[in-house]
């Protein structure tokens, strides 16, 4: 089937404003996509009936609690591929997108059938000439995973279309094959990772991940879950890179991944510290005790995202 029956999958968790700044970008594409679909991973700040009354030509599935990315991804994906979509362009609700990013990514896709998925280069929207993602990168031996070219200013960079390691969830446009052939996002990690899991499994399976960097994107980095190292990132963060090494690497690469992940979390705590933000803190060193149980081999705990919201202010 082809890439060119093309559906824009948007996950959205309140952030309304947000959600209305990336319709419009994505209403504006050209080419466009076939059909807009809108994911609302039980928001609490009415932004499916926002949606249905500004956005008519935009399908809204409205889901009554939230299933967190890959759970509330997955549901977009399994309605999108019912409906007969060729390729999904997946984006968090806190990016916009270039007037031509969907027909370069798109013919990236269809230069190879063996492309997974395409990510475009994706910059700070509070930075617009600052990269946040040109390909994602893991680690070999140490097992850390990273955004190419992070925080670099783009005339900086040298750059070109090129195979990496992984696409980023927060954009890109995913093969209807691939998808049939490697499964949907793993719901496991909960938070973070998912899109370096999907694409070690496809990787493994012979599919290839690429980056175009004639794409572009802007990222309100982190709008969902809270700017700087907030207890949910501190923890989330480790726990899931544990899930990662665990599935993905070696069992030679551990003890090496369990040092790098200690400097990494050694390096983080003094901030948190510094600023009297004792939850981060604890939350940092509740994620490396977490990630060394599941690096044992022991399950990983139960603990959900809520744990780590912010305390309500008393009345």
């Amino acid at each position: 089937m082809s890439a060119r029956r093309t559906w824009a999958l948007i996950l959205a968790k309140d952030q309304l404003r947000l959600t209305r700044e990336c319709l419009t970008s994505v209403l504006a594409l050209d080419p466009a996509p076939d059909r807009v679909l809108l994911v609302d991973n039980g928001s609490t700040d009415g932004t499916a009936t926002a949606v249905r009354a500004e956005f008519p030509g935009v399908e809204v599935l409205r889901l009554e609690k939230n299933l967190y990315f890959a759970g509330g991804v997955n549901e977009g994906i399994r309605r999108t591929l019912e409906a007969g979509a060729g390729s999904i362009l997946l984006l968090n609700n806190d990016v916009v997108l270039e007037r031509g990013t969907l027909g370069a990514l798109r013919r990236a896709l269809e230069e190879n059938p063996r492309r997974a998925a395409v990510s475009p280069k994706i910059y700070y929207y509070e930075a617009p000439d600052v990269i946040w993602f040109a390909g994602g990168v893991v680690g070999r031996g140490w097992g850390l995973i990273r955004h190419r070219g992070v925080n670099v200013k783009d005339e900086k960079l040298r750059d070109g279309a090129r195979e990496v390691d992984y696409v980023s969830g927060a954009a890109a446009l995913l093969s209807r094959g691939a998808l049939e052939s490697i499964g949907l996002l793993d719901p496991d990690y909960v938070m973070y990772v998912e899109d370096v899991d999907w694409s070690a499994r496809a990787r493994e399976r012979g599919w290839v991940l690429w980056y175009e960097p004639s794409a572009k994107a802007w990222h309100h980095v982190s709008a969902t879950s809270g700017g700087g190292l907030t207890p949910l990132k501190a923890y989330y963060r480790l726990r899931s890179g544990a899930l990662f090494l665990k599935r993905h690497g070696r069992r030679w690469e551990r003890p090496l991944a369990w040092a790098a992940y200690l400097a990494w979390t050694l390096w983080l705590l003094p901030g948190p510290l510094a600023r009297g933000e004792g939850r981060a803190a604890g939350a940092l060193l509740l994620g490396f005790f977490d990630f060394t149980r599941i690096l044992l081999g022991f399950r990983p705990p139960v603990r959900r995202p809520e744990s780590f919201a912010p305390p309500s202010p008393r009345a």
